[in-house]
């Protein structure tokens, strides 16, 4: 999906998008490739965290916010943010929720164990073997778990990123 502001491309893993295009929250993995404004989207708060490449600084509203790789930062959508890309392009991933419909966190796991309060789960930095239930999963890099609130999970090896959502 082209971005907001025309300059680069995202894809979305995942949304509660209806038929009318609207949506209270979003999933998406957006590759960045050159420093420059971040779309606004007004009353979204927006969690992010780079899975590919050496990180990038964002100034939201002048204020900087070092955005290293596996390390989550949240934002809101209508603050005026521009990126600076510290050693070439990223990937990140970007959980934005609008704040008035939804609940959302999103959050790096590396250890081993249960994995608590995820409806989605995106292998980074690698294969990731999740076990579901009594199934176990490989996951490859970028991969994603979908609908795993009703599931018990375990991170078994490898490092996910864990989403959790909820429409109020």
């Amino acid at each position: 999906m082209p971005w907001a502001n025309g300059r680069g491309t995202s894809y979305e893993i995942a949304s509660d998008r209806g038929s009318d295009d609207q949506w209270s929250w979003r999933l998406a993995m957006a590759p960045v490739n050159e420093d420059g404004p971040f779309s606004r989207i007004d009353c979204v708060n927006r969690s992010l965290v780079v899975v590919e490449g050496a990180g990038m600084v964002l100034s939201v509203d002048r204020k900087k916010l070092q955005c290293a790789p596996l390390q989550v930062v949240q934002f809101r959508g209508e603050a005026v943010t521009d990126a600076i890309l510290l050693d070439g392009p990223i990937t990140d991933i970007n959980l934005m929720i609008r704040r008035n419909d939804a609940d959302g966190e999103l959050r790096i796991v590396h250890q081993p164990g249960a994995i608590a309060s995820a409806s989605i789960i995106v292998a980074v930095n690698g294969p990731a073997r999740v076990q579901c239930d009594e199934t176990l999963t490989m996951l490859e890099r970028h991969d994603a778990m979908l609908e795993c609130d009703a599931h018990s999970l375990v991170l078994v090896g490898g490092s996910v990123c864990v989403v959790s959502v909820q429409r109020r």
